[in-house]
Formats: C-alpha cells, sequence, structure tokens
C-alpha cells in the first residue's frame, strides 16, 4: 500500500510540472512597464501612433489662431505668437502670448501663458487628447482640454493644424504651427 501511495504521489508531481505555466511565445522585446512613457520608436509603420508620434517631435512656432470670441459668432483671427514642444514620450509644452481683444479673457490676463502635459493620439481619427494639463493659468479656461483637438500635417510635415471641437463637432480653434528648422 505504501509503494502504492508513493507512485500515485509522484505520478501526481509529475503531471503537475508538466502542467505549469510557461511562456505561450517565443520571448521577444519586453513589454515596457505599464503607464510609462515608451521614447519614439524608429521603426513604426506610416499611419501607427508611433509614426505620428515622429511627426509631432520637435519645436513648433505658431504661424496663425483663430478663435471663437467670448461674446460667441464664427472664429476671427486672433493676433498671438508661441511655441509648441513635443518630445520623445509624447509630453507636450506650449508657451504662448496674446493680448489681442478676440482672444479668450484667461490668455490676455498672463504676459506668459504656459502649459504642460501630455499629448494622447489616437492614430485612425486624426485626435489629439490633452491630458493633465498644467499651467499659470487654468488650462479648462484656455485650451479647455477636454475638447478634443483635429489634427492635420501638411507642407512636407513642416506645417501643423490643430483644430479644436466641442462635443457637438463645432470647430472652436484652429492654431497653425510652422516647424522650428533644427
Amino acid at each position: 500500500m505504501h509503494g502504492r501511495f508513493t507512485l500515485m504521489l509522484a505520478a501526481a508531481a509529475i503531471a503537475a510540472a508538466g502542467c505549469s505555466p510557461g511562456p505561450m511565445s517565443k520571448p521577444g522585446r519586453p513589454a515596457p512597464p505599464m503607464n510609462s512613457p515608451r521614447p519614439l520608436d524608429t521603426d513604426a509603420p506610416t499611419g501607427s501612433v508611433e509614426s505620428v508620434r515622429r511627426q509631432f517631435f520637435g519645436t513648433w512656432d505658431l504661424v496663425a489662431l483663430e478663435s471663437v470670441p467670448d461674446r460667441g459668432g464664427s472664429r476671427v483671427p486672433v493676433k498671438a505668437s508661441g511655441t509648441l514642444v513635443y518630445d520623445e514620450f509624447g509630453n507636450l509644452t506650449i508657451d504662448a502670448h496674446t493680448t489681442d481683444a478676440n482672444a479668450p479673457v484667461a490668455a490676455r490676463e498672463a504676459n506668459l501663458l504656459t502649459f504642460r502635459g501630455r499629448a494622447v493620439i489616437d492614430a485612425p481619427n486624426k485626435e489629439l487628447k490633452l491630458m493633465a494639463m498644467t499651467g499659470n493659468v487654468d488650462p479648462n479656461e484656455v485650451l479647455s482640454p477636454d475638447r478634443r483637438r483635429r489634427y492635420e500635417f501638411t507642407n512636407n510635415n513642416d506645417q501643423l493644424k490643430l483644430s479644436s471641437f466641442d462635443a457637438g463637432g463645432t470647430v472652436t480653434a484652429i492654431s497653425t504651427w510652422k516647424r522650428r528648422q533644427q
């Protein structure tokens, strides 16, 4: 009886060892830690998030701005200057200045507006969502981070147009940026 019990115990141990989990596929590049930014990938296919991140990467100068005035109505040109910087980890920094009466009140209250945060790209819809924005004025009053932005690259990827739109799909602002040559 003792020998039979030992044999059954050994068979159970071998069966359990044979069923232990292992890698489901051949190990490759390890996955990045969750919620950690990754630097740009150099071999991403066109149209992928990585490809769009490479298009955004760099320093951009504001060349035109249109906005719906506080009183409502159609978009009007706003005289402003600014810089947008998108780094290899998806961080976005915007520094801007305006005294134009057509700009939002909060934008005119500070000498230099500064915003920093994450830019999440939705490549299939060509949209950009600003996340965790901080700045020297309330980003909700000037940038409305809850609003999505459509992006469009033109002029050999040296010009970027960002169109802000509300929940109803109405475009409320359009900013045009030119890539700064390094």
